[in-house]
């Protein structure tokens, strides 16, 4: 029985696939008489044979001649409502449609560039790496005679999603979530001529923010895509843009490693431990952005590559918890500094487009 059901339902899926071919065949005839009417001059006929069609029996590429068919079609009968609801439609189908130079009328053009053809929305993923730059604000340390901390710059990663909008050809702000993990290694010698330690800590944050995009490329000229334009709209130069951001770090975990060696007697004695640092960091951070990148658009997006400084307008090391006693300050004679990790990332991303089609003003 349940074989027999099996057999029934692959044949039923086989009959629908069928029918759907079929319907798909006929609308693609369709097209054709459609178009041979077209340049009989019989345009009465074409709003028939085509509406039918246009829900789920065209492919795009059919689609888009379809409307545009029927936006001549309402050209020549001097329905200009008509025409613009359909060339909306055609650029929903295809953003980037092509003009035929010689043969569309200059009606259709114009109403064509009536249209913004400007990306309106966005949302995008970017990735990248970070390095550490230190600020030492002011240091502590047990005794007198501890010569200052060496800050190096190890590397990080982080990535985040992002969402905005075009205020002009211009300018786009957005709003942007994601993940970064920094590092802060610090390293002191000679701490009462005995002991030397490397330590490391490990910092997770949820980032989150507001940027600012200032584009610097060149206004599309008041002409449609034709043959000899196409490559040029569809694939951008690369272009320059400034990025301006703020944003507000909260931190997840922050984890801590610490190498020290000791010199006793002309011996030498390492030992290592780890621990979290939660319980002496606040847990929020807020820092401000400036960058500079390039841009390249490809069709519906644009890639892109970007170096950015963030500035860091607090530390994270909490005054009440500095001196509590723990393993770090106890075996190792660590403290904290006060500091503000700045960073400089380089990022790449990809922002895909999207279209409302708004007539001019």
């Amino acid at each position: 029985m349940c074989k027999y059901y099996k057999t029934l339902l692959l044949l039923l899926l086989s009959f629908l696939c069928h029918l759907q071919s079929m319907a798909q065949v006929d609308c693609a005839e369709k097209l054709v008489r459609a178009q041979t009417a077209f340049d009989q001059g019989n345009i009465e006929l074409i709003d028939g044979l085509l509406r039918g069609c246009l829900k789920d029996g065209f492919n795009d590429s059919q689609k888009e001649k379809a409307y545009k068919l029927l936006a001549l079609c309402n050209i020549y009968q001097l329905k200009r409502t008509e025409a613009e609801a359909d060339i909306k439609k055609l650029l929903k189908t295809n953003p980037f449609t092509i003009i035929d130079v010689d043969n569309d009328p200059k009606e259709y053009v114009e109403l064509l560039n009536n249209f913004n053809r400007q990306p309106s929305f966005y949302y995008g993923i970017e990735g990248g790496g970070n390095m550490s730059l230190v600020q030492l604000d002011k240091a502590y340390s047990i005794t007198q005679d501890v010569p200052s901390a060496e800050y190096n710059h190890p590397f990080g990663f982080e990535g985040n999603i992002n969402f905005g909008m075009y205020l002009s050809h211009w300018i786009d702000w957005g709003m942007f979530v994601g993940y970064r993990n920094a590092t802060v290694e610090v390293r002191e010698n000679d701490i009462m001529n005995v002991l030397s330690t490397n330590y490391k800590e490990q910092q997770q944050f949820v980032q989150s923010g507001l940027m600012v995009n200032i584009n610097f490329r060149k206004h599309p000229k008041n002409i449609y895509l034709n043959t000899e334009n196409e490559k040029a709209i569809l694939n951008s130069p690369f272009y320059p843009f400034i990025r301006l951001s703020a944003n507000y770090n909260h931190l997840l975990s922050s984890d801590a490693t610490i190498v020290g060696q000791y010199k006793l007697e002309g011996s030498t004695e390492n030992s290592a431990d780890q621990k979290s640092v939660m319980d002496k960091r606040f847990t929020h951070e807020i820092r401000l952005g400036a960058g500079i990148g390039l841009k390249k658009q490809r069709k519906r997006g644009a890639f892109y590559f970007l170096v950015q400084y963030h500035y860091a307008l607090n530390d994270l090391v909490l005054e009440s918890e500095r001196y509590k006693g723990d393993v770090f300050l106890n075996h190792y004679a660590f403290i904290d500094d006060d500091y503000r990790n700045h960073l400089l990332t380089l990022s790449v991303g990809y922002q895909h487009y999207f279209y409302r089609f708004k007539k001019k003003k």
